[in-house]
C-alpha cells in the first residue's frame, strides 16, 4: 500500500509513485491534491489543475483543494475566479497564513486596497518571518498612494529575504516613478538577470536609459520589453517616449496610440508627449483637446498655451514668385 510520507525524493520521482497509486481502486481524494502540489512546485500548473478538479468532483467538500485552485487563478490575475475559489475553501474550514495571502493579492488586483491591507497585515502577525506578506502589504499601501510605508515594508520584506525578486520588483517601480533611477537599477539589474523573460525588467531598464538620454539603448529594451509583454501598456508608452525624444513624432504615434488602447492612464507628462507628436505628425485638430486641458488642469505651464497658440495660429500662404527674368529679351 502506497504511503505518501515515506516517499522521500526528487519531485518527478515522487509524482511517479503518487501517480502509481492513484491507478489503485477508490485513491484518497486528498492524494489528486498532493500530486497537484508536487506539479505545482515545477510549475507545472496544467496538469495540476486537472488534479484539483478530480480531488473537488470526489470530495466538494476539500477545502484545501480549493484553495490550490484558488492560488492558481491568483498567479493568472484571474482575481474574481480567485475569490470564488477561496469563499468555497474558507467555507469548507481550510485556512492558513497562506490563504490571508491569496485574499490580499485578490484584493489587490481587482484595486480593493482597504481590504488588502487587512487581509495581508493578518498574514504577517499569523507569520512574520514570511517576506512576501510584507511584500503584499507595501503593494497595497501603495495602491493607497501610502509609498513612504510601501517603502519601509518593502525594506522589511528585504531583511528577510535580501534576494527577493517581489520586493525589488516593487521597489524599483516605486523608485522608477519617483525618478529615483539610481536607487532603482542595482534592483532593474538583478531583475533582468534572473528574470530575463520577464519583459517588466526591460522596461523599467529603458526607462532608465531614456533617462540617461541613451535613447537607442532605449529603445531596444522597450522593444524587448513589447516582445516579451505584448499586453503592456508601459511598454509602448516608453517607446514612444523614446521615439518622441529623437523628434521622430510620426513613429512616436503609434506607440503611443497603442499604449493608450491597452488602458495606460493619462498623466500631465505623456498627455504633453501625446498632443506635441499629433501636432508635429500633422493631426492639430487631434492634438488641440489635449492642450486645452493642460492649460485648464496647469495654467501656471506657459508652454501649454504657446502650443495652443500655436497651433490655432492660420496658415499663412506663401507668396507666389514670378519666374519670369524682370528684363526679357522680347
Amino acid at each position: 500500500m502506497f504511503n505518501p510520507t515515506r516517499v522521500d525524493s526528487s519531485l518527478p520521482t515522487q509524482i511517479d509513485e503518487l501517480s502509481k497509486a492513484l491507478e489503485q481502486r477508490n485513491p484518497p481524494p486528498e492524494w489528486y491534491v498532493k500530486r497537484a502540489k508536487l506539479y505545482l512546485a515545477l510549475d507545472k500548473t496544467q496538469p495540476a489543475v486537472k488534479d484539483l478538479s478530480l480531488a473537488i468532483a470526489l470530495d466538494p467538500s476539500l477545502g484545501e483543494a480549493y484553495f490550490w485552485r484558488a492560488k492558481i487563478l491568483a498567479g493568472e490575475q484571474q482575481y474574481q475566479e480567485a475569490m470564488k475559489m477561496m469563499m468555497q475553501a474558507n467555507a469548507f474550514n481550510f485556512y492558513s497564513p497562506e490563504s490571508e495571502a491569496i485574499l490580499a493579492e485578490t484584493y489587490v488586483g481587482l484595486k480593493m486596497y482597504e481590504r488588502a491591507l487587512s487581509h495581508s497585515s493578518k498574514a504577517i502577525r499569523l507569520s512574520p518571518g514570511e517576506a512576501k506578506y510584507y511584500v503584499l502589504l507595501a503593494k497595497a499601501q501603495a495602491g493607497t498612494r501610502d509609498t513612504a510605508r510601501a517603502i519601509f515594508n518593502l525594506n522589511r520584506a528585504l531583511l528577510r529575504d535580501s534576494a527577493s525578486l517581489p520586493a525589488f520588483r516593487e521597489l524599483s517601480a516605486i523608485y522608477t516613478a519617483r525618478k529615483w533611477y539610481d536607487l532603482a537599477i542595482p534592483m532593474v539589474q538583478k531583475g533582468v538577470q534572473k528574470q530575463p523573460h520577464d519583459g517588466f525588467w526591460w522596461q523599467q531598464l529603458g526607462q532608465y536609459y531614456l533617462n540617461r538620454n541613451l535613447t537607442d539603448t532605449a529603445i531596444a529594451c522597450f522593444g524587448k520589453s513589447i516582445n516579451l509583454q505584448p499586453d503592456k501598456a508601459e511598454g509602448y508608452a516608453g517607446l514612444g517616449e523614446a521615439w518622441y525624444k529623437k523628434r521622430q513624432y510620426s513613429t512616436a504615434l503609434p506607440q503611443l496610440l497603442k499604449a493608450q488602447e491597452l488602458g495606460l492612464p493619462l498623466t500631465e507628462h505623456n498627455r504633453w508627449i501625446l498632443a506635441t507628436c499629433l501636432e508635429w505628425a500633422g493631426q492639430k485638430a487631434a492634438a488641440r483637446p489635449h492642450y486645452v486641458y493642460l492649460i485648464r488642469k496647469y495654467p501656471q505651464n506657459r508652454r501649454y498655451s504657446v502650443a495652443l497658440q500655436r497651433i490655432n495660429r492660420p496658415v499663412q500662404p506663401r507668396p507666389m514668385l514670378d519666374t519670369l527674368r524682370s528684363v526679357s529679351v522680347f
